[in-house]
């Protein structure tokens, strides 16, 4: 422990400066080329040369025919701050992520609606072969926000209900409107009054068995309760189950894409009183500053829905 201590002390009284400056004059082998170089004047790159032999204990750089020689001791020392300056460097200076030359794997989760509307964006951006960027599109689940303070998630796609931990970074990404699908011969119209949604019998989906999903919140706020005969976790999967059916799936214009595609499906327009909400992208706040995170945030930010129905903000 002492000697941890007088080590630090003597770590204490280096000056930084001195040793990129003494690195400068042993390059240059000249105080005037140096003080050109470090927009310093020559006596003050004089004084600094001092104080590092001071430091030292050394000469340093001894002058001779070709201007200035480093002694032995000098020339060690310049092998090691040549090592040693860049990996100063890169402490103190901003880094920059480049996923095209660095490989790097982020681990991301979210509901699947979320997944629908981003996943298959970011999948053809960066999964050419110029990324050497790998995601792992994580199963959603009720440990999700645990996961990401214990940094086993990079990132979380989450609604804004005001529910997660405080110290967490979140930002909004686009907004989500709510749609209904049905069967296409099925008996609905092209919109639903409340009353007519409350009447039909629903297939809904809540993504986490614990959590009540966003129509039944909204609903109960009513101080109605629709009829579900059929409750699963994913959205996807819901869609195959409705043709055939007089169902109705409440779903998230992210997902408007996949009902008109699907021959078999057609849209509803779901009554006023569901409210729209946002999705957010949230992080622990230790991630912020780190470049690879950095460039993820920009990379979901790029594939982010623009469209009316999902309006980035």
């Amino acid at each position: 422990m002492h000697n941890a201590h007088r080590r630090l002390e003597k770590l204490r009284q280096v000056d930084l400066n001195l040793l990129i400056i003494f690195a400068v004059i042993a390059e240059e082998k000249s105080v005037t080329k140096a003080s050109n170089r470090l927009l310093l004047s020559q006596p003050a790159v004089s004084r600094a040369l001092q104080r590092a032999r001071s430091m030292f204990q050394d000469e340093l750089v001894i002058r001779s025919s070709s201007g200035f020689e480093l002694t032995l001791r000098g020339r060690k020392i310049l092998q090691e701050l040549e090592q040693l300056l860049p990996k100063i460097e890169g402490l103190v200076a901003p880094t920059v992520f480049d996923p095209k030359r660095e490989r790097s794997n982020f681990r991301v989760s979210g509901p699947d609606n979320v997944c629908m509307a981003l996943f298959p964006h970011m999948c053809r951006r960066y999964t050419t072969e110029g990324y050497k960027v790998n995601f792992d599109f994580l199963p959603w689940q009720a440990e999700a926000v645990e996961m990401v303070e214990h940094g086993k998630l990079d990132l979380i796609f989450h609604i804004d209900e005001g529910l997660l931990p405080s110290h967490f970074s979140s930002e909004k990404l686009y907004r989500e409107d709510w749609i209904c699908a049905v069967a296409r011969p099925s008996k609905f119209g092209d919109r639903l009054t409340l009353k007519q949604y409350l009447a039909a019998e629903h297939l809904t989906v809540t993504t986490l068995p614990t959590v009540q999903n966003i129509p039944d919140k909204q609903l109960a706020a009513l101080g109605v309760k629709r009829r579900s005969s059929v409750r699963m976790p994913y959205f996807g999967a819901a869609l195959s189950c409705l043709p055939g059916t007089e169902l109705v799936l409440t779903l998230t214009s992210g997902m408007r894409q996949m009902v008109e595609r699907n021959s078999t499906l057609r849209f509803v327009k779901a009554p006023q009183e569901l409210r729209p909400f946002h999705f957010l992208m949230v992080w622990h706040p230790r991630l912020t500053t780190d470049a690879r995170h950095i460039w993820l945030r920009e990379a979901v930010r790029q594939v982010s829905p623009r469209e009316a129905s999902g309006q980035r903000l």
